[in-house]
């Protein structure tokens, strides 16, 4: 009798634990898969068929009842009736959402123009989640404006009867605040004067989050460290004290090794060691190698750290690629000096080229040549994006500028410039993204390779061509490239569904022999492109056609990230 008692009490006590599957009915303002979401459960997407659909424990259901009750109160649905049916196979969640509470008033008294941190205007549906997070956003509104101890006072009046929900948002800047002492607890193999001068904080500068933001974000750049923290105490009412502590990465040699795929390089494996802080701080060495369908390259690189946000380094390799019409392989070195000022970056560096052409197909147009260049190279860029393979907002500007005399040690007098730009804007439900990229190559004297040419067509220039396949070609069909280019491209990102987004895009390029592009005749694209959101970025496929001849030219491009 006891052996069956147990064992009907195993029985049991598995039936009670069996999992049911999960199901809303009867919500329209409250997505299935946001109300799954406040369950911390995962609705699988319609191409996701190998995840089972969300499950629940019977003996959870009041509890989870009343979570989701609970939720639709924080989005202004206090009047939501949530009932629950089960059947041996599922649980449904039976909603009736109401009348939800709408806001009927704000009233707005601030020193600063806060109507970009105010989620709501009148007739929205309150959201208590909403609200809490505006005043966190107000708060680092004035912080970034140097108040630290802004006097800030945000409050929500509810009348559950007429379903009205009234806010007050008023706020006073107080004092100005200024960084105080700054103190640093480097590790043993790290000096002070190294972490201080990656820092974007300064004793008696005005005091700003952006600021601590953005020394977090330089400090975890140097992958020798492994942890940084940023404390800060407000004295005397306006000063902010800084206690920096860093934790160097107590494995510094990371091993590397990689496999992809793009439509630009075909496929691709990449191997590679780093130390990454070398003889200690923060300086790194690599020995990288990558071997692609038509690039294959080594290469040796040193960075090292300066003060005052200064860096130095150099790098140097060896590199085959093959062309359409030649080949070349070459050995490369350049020595760097780099400086940060704020958002800005301005680097100087010499660069040596040893290029050799080879297997050509067309001596005239690709000559057999064994070339030796020293080019001084200047390069400047600015980058506000909020996110650099993922971008929702900003903007960004590069330019470089290289060039050489002929002589004993170089074969040529020639010059090259690039400049790029790009705007990212935010709308609703979409974004906007607008890049401009200009360049011009000029021989004055020798000669240069063949690949100091512009070549255009691929995921990163015209989507309507393939890659390097866009210009004039010789009688075999191969692209011969260009001495001035400009490109032109603007793209439209929209989401689809869940991870998935969409975007549309027109591509425009010029080019021509002279310093000036041929802007009479144009190469124009058109296309459409789909996203599906990794962590590590978007994995992007883009169809482009030119719309002159969209049935005879047109290319299909793979990539990882947004193009900028």
């Amino acid at each position: 009798m006891k052996k069956k008692f147990l064992i009907f009490l195993l029985f049991s006590t598995l039936l009670y634990g069996e999992k049911l599957e999960l199901f809303f009915d009867g919500n329209v303002k409250i997505s299935s898969s946001e109300l799954y979401g406040s369950l911390d459960l995962y609705e699988p997407s319609f191409y996701e068929f190998y995840i089972e659909n969300p499950s629940i424990e019977p003996k959870t259901i009041d509890l989870i009842t009343q979570t989701i009750k609970d939720y639709y109160k924080t989005k202004g649905f206090f009047h939501a009736d949530v009932i629950y049916l089960k059947n041996d196979k599922f649980i449904t969640i039976k909603i009736e959402e109401k009348s939800p509470i709408i806001v009927k008033n704000i009233s707005n008294i601030s020193d600063l123009d806060l109507s970009k941190n105010i989620p709501f205007k009148v007739g929205d549906i309150f959201d208590a989640t909403k609200f809490t997070q505006s005043k966190k956003e107000i708060r680092l509104l004035y912080a970034n404006k140097s108040f630290c101890n802004a006097s800030i006072d945000a409050k929500a009046w509810i009348d559950i009867e007429l379903n009205e929900a009234y806010l007050k948002y008023e706020s006073a800047q107080n004092k100005k605040c200024y960084f105080g002492k700054v103190k640093v607890n480097p590790p043993k193999d790290i000096d002070e004067e190294i972490v201080k001068s990656i820092l974007y904080i300064d004793e008696n500068e005005p005091f700003s989050v952006n600021k601590i933001d953005r020394s977090y974000e330089e400090l975890y750049s140097y992958e020798g460290i492994s942890k940084a923290i940023i404390d800060t105490n407000v004295v005397d009412e306006n000063i902010v004290d800084v206690n920096v502590d860093v934790i160097q990465n107590e494995k510094p040699l990371r091993f590397e090794f990689g496999v992809g795929a793009s439509s630009d390089e075909g496929a691709m494996v990449s191997t590679g060691v780093t130390n990454r802080n070398f003889l200690g701080n923060l300086k790194t060495l690599s020995l990288k190698t990558r071997i692609a369908q038509i690039r294959q390259n080594v290469k040796l690189n040193f960075d090292m750290p300066l003060m005052n946000k200064n860096f130095t380094g150099f790098e140097t390799g060896y590199e085959n690629e093959i062309f359409e019409g030649f080949k070349e392989y070459k050995f490369f070195s350049s020595i760097y000096l780099k400086q940060k000022k704020s958002t800005h970056i301005f680097k100087e560096s010499i660069v040596f080229d040893k290029i050799n052409t080879y297997d050509s197909s067309d001596e005239t147009l690709f000559p057999t040549t064994h070339l030796f260049v020293i080019s001084p190279k200047l390069e400047y860029s600015y980058d506000a994006r909020d996110k650099i393979l993922d971008p929702t907002s900003g903007y960004f500007v590069n330019g470089e500028v290289m060039g050489s005399t002929k002589s004993e040690l170089s074969d040529a007098t020639y010059y090259k410039l690039k400049a790029s730009g790009g705007y990212i804007h935010s709308l609703q439900k979409s974004i906007v993204a607008i890049k401009g990229t200009y360049g011009v190559l000029k021989l004055f004297d020798g000669d240069v390779p063949t690949s100091y040419r512009f070549f255009a067509g691929g995921m990163y220039s015209n989507r309507g061509y393939g890659y390097r396949e866009l210009g004039t070609t010789n009688a075999l069909g191969d692209p011969i490239g260009f001495n001035s280019i400009l490109e032109l491209t603007a793209e439209l990102r929209f989401k689809i569904y869940g991870d998935f987004s969409g975007v549309v895009f027109n591509d425009n390029t010029y080019i021509g022999d002279s310093n000036i592009p041929e802007y009479g005749h144009g190469y124009h694209s058109a296309g459409f492109g789909l996203r599906y959101k990794t962590p590590i970025g978007p994995i992007a496929i883009d169809f482009g056609f030119d719309v002159k001849n969209p049935t005879k030219q047109y290319a299909v491009h793979f990539h990882i990230g947004e193009l900028f």
